[in-house]
């Protein structure tokens, strides 16, 4: 008997310990990838290079386990009622308003700049592209290229928090262009499917995709600007003592966790641009999270007044913005 309930006690720790992490990852959401900068866009009409990307993305993503994910369901259903598209195109500022709907703490947003191949080599001399060639040629060396860039919005504070830059190339030597099959059998498989990861393509979009997943979560990891929780306060309560924050779960805050209320003192500009270049900040009280749930939180002042705390103060998880 004893030992059946030290069992069910070493089963219970897990799942609690697994549901504690799952939690404590900050929630985003990928919005699909604009591609409007490609010139030659030699593959099929139904190809969605954009949302290919994005999906393929979400994989990688899940498969990391830095973040939690928010399915394409519920994003499309957002953007639907808001009216818009999910294409990179929107701005900083309307991406995190889709995210602060979402109640994630993260947007990932951005564009595709190369996504193709060319042949070196060609048996009748010189260099070439692949696709739309008038007759059939020998080539020696195919190369598949595929350059992505990624935005990483903060929801709270609609800032720019981290960037991750996606470059690959995969090659195939002895391949034969058949001007008959334009498309060289892209036209026949779906992007991100088995079929397209075969191709030289598909592998480098993989590993394109792959980069950009590495480097966001491993800004996220650091500690640096990804990693730090920024939000607003929302309300006060005298009575008890608490601050109630913008910004819950789906922002990484924990409870139990310290926060700080910062104040802007002053801001230095460059006397040319009028940029600004220094903030001059103080903080006004340190709090502790009591209460958490998806879009807010509740925390207890453990330094400080609370008369020195106004609805809209900015609430950081580090003393500085």
């Amino acid at each position: 008997m004893r030992r059946a309930f030290i069992s069910i006690l070493v089963v219970a720790a897990v799942f609690i310990g697994a549901f504690t992490s799952e939690a404590a990852k900050k929630k985003v959401a990928v919005l699909d990838f604009e591609y409007g900068t490609i010139r030659d866009r030699w593959w099929p009409g139904d190809w969605d290079i954009g949302k290919g990307i994005s999906d393929m993305m979400v994989t990688q993503l899940v498969k990391d386990g830095t973040f939690s994910v928010i399915e394409r369901k519920q994003l499309e259903k957002v953007l639907s009622e808001q009216k818009l598209g999910a294409s990179g195109l929107l701005d900083a500022s309307t991406a995190a308003q889709i995210g602060k709907i979402l109640g994630v703490k993260y947007v990932i947003l951005g564009s595709i700049t190369q996504f193709g191949i060319d042949t070196k080599n060609i048996g009748t001399g010189g260099f070439g592209r692949m696709l739309g060639l008038g007759a059939d040629v020998d080539v020696s060396t195919a190369v598949a290229t595929v350059y992505i860039d990624a935005r990483m919005i903060d929801t709270t504070t609609a800032e720019i928090v981290a960037v991750a830059e996606g470059k690959a190339e995969e090659s195939k030597s002895n391949v034969r262009v058949s001007a008959s099959d334009r498309y060289q059998g892209y036209g026949h498989v779906a992007i991100g499917s088995s079929g397209f990861d075969e191709t030289i393509l598909g592998q480098a979009t993989r590993k394109s995709v792959g980069d950009v997943v590495k480097q966001l979560s491993g800004k996220s990891d650091s500690g640096g600007s990804g990693g730090v929780i920024r939000a607003k306060v929302a309300d006060t309560d005298a009575g008890s003592n608490s601050v109630y924050i913008a910004a819950g779960s789906g922002e990484g805050i924990t409870v139990g966790q310290i926060l700080y209320v910062v104040k802007v003192k002053k801001e230095i500009k460059d006397p040319e641009t009028g940029e600004v270049i220094k903030r001059v900040v103080a903080t006004a009280a340190e709090l502790k999270v009591t209460e958490v749930d998806n879009k807010s939180a509740t925390a207890t002042i453990i330094k400080g007044n609370i008369s020195d705390i106004r609805i809209g103060d900015n609430v950081s998880s580090t003393p500085q913005l």
